[in-house]
């Protein structure tokens, strides 16, 4: 409110009121009646003087402006002023600001208020901020107050930064004096008690806490004067601490100066630490604070080990295990990050035996979980982390969320690195270690972490890597299947890898299976027909039961190679009419025309059955197609009708496109067969009478995309026909028939210009009798 109230008053030009509002905020500093809140009240206060001081200084300047004598354009002060720029009114306003200052009769309100206003004596005079400085920092002296007289330091430290004025002697005139000034109050007693105590007893506040009031003010005030510092400068505060022996003030230093400054140091300052009086400041943070500069800045190599050395012997004797797990939180990662594993690992070993004692591990599982944390991060060979014996006995203490954490840590550091894994004890921890991270997941896990954790699993499966001892591979692709079975994104890489493990062997058998590779190939088959159905993604079984039989067919299973296209042919029947992709529900006739697509392609070469025909899995691909609910005026099953006459017209050729060895393909079991030549014929023609009857139905649909649909697919009708079939009466009318509406739309025409040019260049058949050849009379139909 009273900050509401000083802009109020400013706003409605009554200066004399914002004062006064201004010295009422600085009066309200010298009370320490609830003095707990003392640090805040400063904060708050000292918020609403930086706004007075601004609004002065702004004010100052405004009346500093002056207009161009010829365009009247006003011209403000520059923002490098100096006092020579200042307009006389201005100036003679500043003075009459500090002179109010100057008759405020308190001294704290007067002395705040001024430092809220030291940015304005720059309307006065140039380069003065030292002597002004210098001048409030003595009358802060006459403060009776310790802790208030501390947080006026600490202000005037502040304000002393944002005016320029970097140099040391008043942060150091005014860190004497508070050294002084704690000397006096602990040497003076009152009632037998130093006067200190007196008054932290009058505070109700117990010593140490009283003096951990003073820790925001004293270390912004070290702060400032460890900025840019040299040793010189630290031992001349070091020097000055001795003098006292209180344990805060030394936390302090540590914690401000530069790490680069301690760290070298560490051992004088860990005999410091030794000497320092912890009545009111316990030792353990002194040495956390240590720690965290030696993890910040290493010291010396030669130094390492006997900085290592003398600290921990006097760490490890601590009987308090929370004063104890303290320092090793922090201090944990100075060995992991600056010295070597084995000493990273005695003292490891050390908080092993420290925390199992009376299962104290259970009250420190936050610590110990950072303990892990941080040497996961600072070593960038996680293999070697395992060589260290007393490891994963720290991880094994944990249990909860916090076990969870550090498990799955140990799974991303160890897949960082794509290098595969041979070593079995590794391997079998690891496996364990994923179990952990699977486990974790149940019906309130958010999607991004469930997936997070389907790719780290994924990741520790490919790198795991058994050599040629493939079944013992395969084994291990077993266990993870039962492990990991609650994630679709890991069974589907399983089938990956044990499609790999397939392929693997017939390259290291070169095609020439025995009889007991063809027995491990049809178990990674098998494995894989296993595998598949329990994922729930329709077409991420679709497209693993195309990569298995695809696999299979190459290692002459074509037994198993059938039975997984059955599986797969009869997956089509739940294939969805639309999917839900990124919160968004979509068509999944794109898919499934993509998908057949990719199945024809693989059908060229799979083999007939010797009962059910050599288009068994073609009819049965057809009959499931038939059997499917299609959306009206849409092209999608005409589309997949087409890939299909594409098949179709590859396998009827006397050689096929590509063939795979050592599996007789329809080439040649039906060459020359009349039956085989007319059961395709047969099947080509269905498929077309389907696709002109669409055609027909688009024609008579009255929506405009209709239209779009009719001519696409009718481009693509000639594109085949024209490629794939053999030029007669029917398919010549056919095409002609395509072209003339492809050409139709816009969006269609260019392409079937193209085709037109393409169907130009043809080479006219010499085996057609006399007369106009049938590229010819095509030509002209189109034309």
């Amino acid at each position: 409110n009273m900050h509401k109230d000083l802009l109020q008053a400013w706003n409605e030009n009554q200066r004399v009121q914002a004062l006064k509002i201004a010295i009422q905020c600085s009066k309200l500093l010298c009370d320490t009646s609830v003095i707990k809140f003392y640090p805040s009240k400063f904060i708050l206060i000292t918020e609403i003087l930086d706004t007075f001081g601004r609004l002065v200084f702004d004010r100052l300047r405004g009346r500093s402006i002056i207009y161009d004598s010829i365009n009247a354009v006003p011209i403000p002060l520059p923002e490098d002023f100096k006092a020579e720029d200042v307009t006389p009114t201005a100036r003679e306003t500043c003075r009459n600001w500090f002179y109010k200052i100057a008759s405020i009769r308190e001294l704290l309100p007067r002395i705040y208020v001024e430092m809220a206003l030291i940015n304005c004596y720059r309307f006065l005079s140039n380069d003065t901020f030292a002597s002004i400085v210098k001048r409030i920092g003595v009358m802060l002296n006459g403060l009776g107050n310790p802790l208030v007289a501390t947080y006026a330091r600490a202000y005037l430290a502040r304000k002393g930064r944002e005016v320029g004025c970097y140099h040391n002697d008043y942060l150091l005139s005014m860190f004497y004096a508070h050294i002084d000034t704690y000397k006096g109050l602990m040497t003076e007693t009152v009632h037998g008690v130093p006067r200190l105590e007196d008054i932290a007893k009058k505070s109700e506040l117990p010593m140490a806490e009283y003096l951990d009031l003073y820790t925001p003010a004293l270390e912004w005030q070290l702060q400032c004067i460890g900025h840019d510092a040299n040793q010189e400068l630290l031992d001349i505060i070091l020097q000055k601490y001795k003098e006292t022996d209180n344990a805060l003030i030394l936390d302090h230093i540590l914690a401000s100066f530069q790490p680069s400054f301690i760290s070298p140091r560490a051992i004088d300052f860990a005999n410091l630490i030794k000497e320092a009086n912890e009545t009111y400041f316990p030792k353990y943070k002194l040495y956390r604070t240590l720690g965290a500069n030696l993890v910040i800045s290493a010291p010396p190599a030669n130094l390492r080990r006997q900085i290592l050395n003398e600290i921990w012997g006097v760490v490890t004797k601590f009987e308090d295990p929370v004063h104890y797990m303290n320092v090793v939180e922090v201090f944990i990662e100075f060995p992991a990050k600056h010295c070597s594993l084995n000493e990273l690992n005695i003292m490891l070993g050390d908080v092993l035996k420290h925390i199992k004692e009376n299962h104290e591990y259970s009250n420190f599982q936050e610590e110990l979980k950072n303990v892990a944390l941080k040497i996961l991060e600072n070593q960038s060979h996680f293999t070697k982390i395992f060589t260290m014996d007393n490891f994963m006995p720290v991880v094994d203490l944990l249990y909860g969320e916090v076990q969870i954490k550090v498990n799955r840590a140990i799974l991303e550091s160890f897949c960082k690195d794509m290098s595969p894994t041979t070593d079995p004890v590794l391997i079998n921890v690891m496996f364990e270690v994923g179990k952990v991270v699977h486990d974790s997941i149940n019906s309130l896990s958010f999607d991004d972490e469930i997936r997070q954790i389907a790719d780290l699993l994924s990741v520790f499966i490919k790198k795991i890597n058994y050599g040629m001892d493939l079944e013992k591979q395969l084994n291990f692709y077993v266990e993870c299947r039962r492990a990991f079975g609650n994630l679709d994104a890991v069974k589907q890489s399983l089938v990956i890898v044990a499609v790999g493990l397939a392929m693997k062997t017939h390259q290291v058998v070169k095609g020439r299976h025995t009889k007991r590779t063809a027995a491990f190939v049809r178990a990674c088959i098998a494995f894989c027909f296993i595998t598949i159905p329990s994922m729930d993604n329709v077409f991420s079984r679709l497209y693993l039961y195309l990569l298995t039989g695809q696999s299979a067919l190459i290692n002459q299973c074509v037994p198993q190679s059938e039975a997984l296209f059955e599986a797969m042919i009869g997956l089509i029947e739940e294939v969805p009419e639309y999917l839900e992709v990124n919160s968004q529900v979509i068509s999944a006739s794109e898919q499934l025309l993509n998908f057949v697509s990719s199945l024809a392609s693989e059908l060229i070469v799979v083999p007939g059955h010797p009962t059910e025909g050599p288009l068994f899995l073609v009819k049965a691909l057809l009959q499931v197609l038939e059997d499917r609910n299609w959306e009206r005026e849409t092209i999608t099953r005409s589309q997949i009708n087409l890939k299909i006459i594409s098949l179709l017209c590859a396998i009827v050729q006397d050689e096929l496109p590509f063939h795979i060895n050592k599996i007789e393909s329809n080439d040649v079991l039906y060459r020359g067969d009349p039956a085989y030549q007319q059961e395709v014929q047969d099947v080509i023609d269905s498929l077309l009478k389907l696709i002109l009857e669409n055609l027909s139905e688009l024609e008579k649909s009255s929506d405009a995309s209709s239209k779009r649909l009719r001519a696409k697919l009718a481009l693509e009708l000639f594109h085949s026909t024209i490629v794939f079939s053999q030029l007669n009466t029917n398919s010549c009318a056919i095409a002609a028939k395509a072209f003339k509406i492809a050409k139709t739309h816009k969006e269609t025409a260019t392409a079937a210009a193209n085709c037109m040019r393409y169907l130009s260049c043809l080479p006219t058949n010499e085996e057609e009798s006399e007369g106009e050849s049938m590229v010819d009379q095509l030509r002209a139909a189109c034309a």
